[in-house]
């Protein structure tokens, strides 16, 4: 069972881009369970209908007695169809009301969760893909790289300064626990925000910090409004350039093993100089 993390400042398209990854990869004949790990719930949206009820909230209305719940109360499979014999199984964590409590709580909790009703064990996924806030690397949002879930992690970022320090955050999460839960960087995907000299910064962010660049997504209207219809583009645009470039992503996670990293990583200060001289 291969696990990923899929990090991504809030906005970046981290989920998108993870709904995207899990249909393309189950095109392929896999089967394929993805976790969202954000408060918003949304990760799931474009393989579902509706939204699903987050695990969090299904723990708090039973107690947090496990006894109480089954896999199905907080495991859904997508009722979309696969090719290849492939599926998708989807869940939410949840995260508690806006300024009560911490964020990270229902990562901890989802995970626990699916540990403890072995659902790992009775799904068998060929790969777990963990959609995870990257704002706030709390011990919450770090546990699928602290505790060793996700072997490897893939972060969503453009250009953008805001967007290249998250991920330096994430990048340097991964450095302290590499030797304790031999966690890895699979490398960079890039959401294009159509800045100045933006495919060199990223190449060269890149470059900097010891990784590779994995996929290069340009914006994408279509992609859009799909999202706005709740799907994914695969559905009725499976032959655009936008779902081979997503077919393309998923064979380079699905083969990625060899070319995993321990970044190297900057301070703010040294991130800021090194990108100021892109854009001036």
């Amino acid at each position: 069972m291969k696990q990923i993390a899929i990090y991504g400042k809030g906005g970046i398209g981290k989920s998108t881009v993870s709904s995207h990854l899990s249909y393309a990869i189950a095109n392929r004949g896999c089967r394929v369970l993805q976790v969202g790990c954000d408060p918003k719930s949304d990760s799931t949206h474009n393989l579902v209908t509706g939204y699903l009820k987050p695990i969090l909230n299904v723990l708090a209305e039973n107690d947090f007695d496990y006894e109480a719940i089954s896999m199905d109360d907080i495991v859904h499979k997508s009722p979309l169809p696969f090719q290849n014999g492939g599926s998708v199984y989807c869940a939410e964590a949840g995260g508690p009301e806006p300024g009560v409590g911490c964020g990270g709580k229902g990562v901890i909790e989802a995970i626990n969760t699916l540990k403890r009703l072995h659902v790992f064990k009775t799904l068998q996924p060929d790969i777990v893909i963990y959609d995870i806030l990257g704002d706030v690397v709390c011990g919450g949002f770090s546990q699928p790289i602290r505790d060793g879930y996700a072997e490897e992690t893939f972060l969503v970022t453009s250009g953008e300064l805001e967007a290249l320090y998250q991920a330096d955050n994430v990048m340097s999460a991964i450095r302290r626990f590499a030797s304790r839960s031999g966690a890895k960087l699979g490398g960079l995907i890039v959401n294009l925000r159509g800045l100045k000299n933006e495919e060199q910064i990223v190449h060269d962010f890149a470059a900097k910090t010891g990784t590779q660049v994995v996929a290069m997504l340009p914006f994408s209207q279509l992609v859009k409004e799909c999202g706005g219809q709740a799907k994914t583009v695969f559905e009725e645009h499976a032959d655009s350039p936008e779902a081979g470039l997503y077919s393309q992503l998923a064979e380079i996670v699905m083969t990625s093993s060899n070319q995993l990293c321990t970044p190297e990583t900057m301070t703010f200060e040294e991130l800021y100089e090194w990108w100021g001289e892109y854009v001036a």
